[in-house]
């Protein structure tokens, strides 16, 4: 009797932890948080902080497993170490993740992220020059992370490694590629159960 009260506790503690969302459901998140972006290939560059913000829905294959994809506005760049120059280069993303839930609400996140580049400055003190011509208009990167959803309420870490230079001229000597972390808070809305 003992092992049939333990395994139906086991079946009940495993049914409750993946509970959370079922096959066939879809969500919509509103993401606002923090983007410090920087450069790789350089040691002369540190992270720019600024914000990253948009929304995110999720569809639920199983209650394990899901697809996700969301337009985001990242402001991203970097700042040149020692000086007061800033390279303001800002993007719409649209990141598609595959996300895997180990426990309930814990989620390991990976995908592909297509980025439009909108802004593109360097600014040195009071001073800002436009970069557009010198910015390639399309970035591609891999986003990582991970995300915990409480109560509706979702904090996602995610680091995403760019595939593509950033520039594309001469006139800018960086020979880099996007490097980001964000860390951002949303609310989960279920749209169909």
């Amino acid at each position: 009797m003992k092992k049939i009260v333990l395994a139906a506790a086991i079946m009940m503690a495993s049914v409750s932890a993946f509970a959370q969302h079922s096959a066939g459901d879809i969500t919509l998140q509103a993401r606002l948080g923090i983007c410090a972006a920087d450069f790789n290939n350089t040691s002369d560059t540190k992270a720019r902080v600024e914000m990253v913000v948009g929304p995110e829905m999720e569809y639920f294959m199983t209650d394990r497993f899901s697809l996700g994809a969301g337009i985001n506005y990242a402001q991203q760049g970097a700042e040149l170490k020692d000086t007061e120059v800033t390279y303001k280069i800002d993007y719409v993303n649209m990141p598609i993740t595959a996300n895997f839930y180990v426990v309930k609400g814990l989620a390991l996140r990976a995908g592909l992220q297509p980025g439009i580049n909108v802004n593109a400055k360097i600014e040195a003190g009071d001073v800002e020059k436009d970069l557009d011509d010198a910015v390639k208009g399309f970035d591609l990167a891999i986003p990582v992370g991970l995300s915990y959803e409480y109560r509706h309420f979702v904090v996602d870490a995610r680091y995403t490694f760019g595939l593509t230079k950033i520039f594309d001229t001469k006139e800018v000597d960086l020979d880099s590629k996007n490097l980001t972390f964000q860390l951002s808070l949303a609310y989960k809305f279920n749209l169909k159960h």
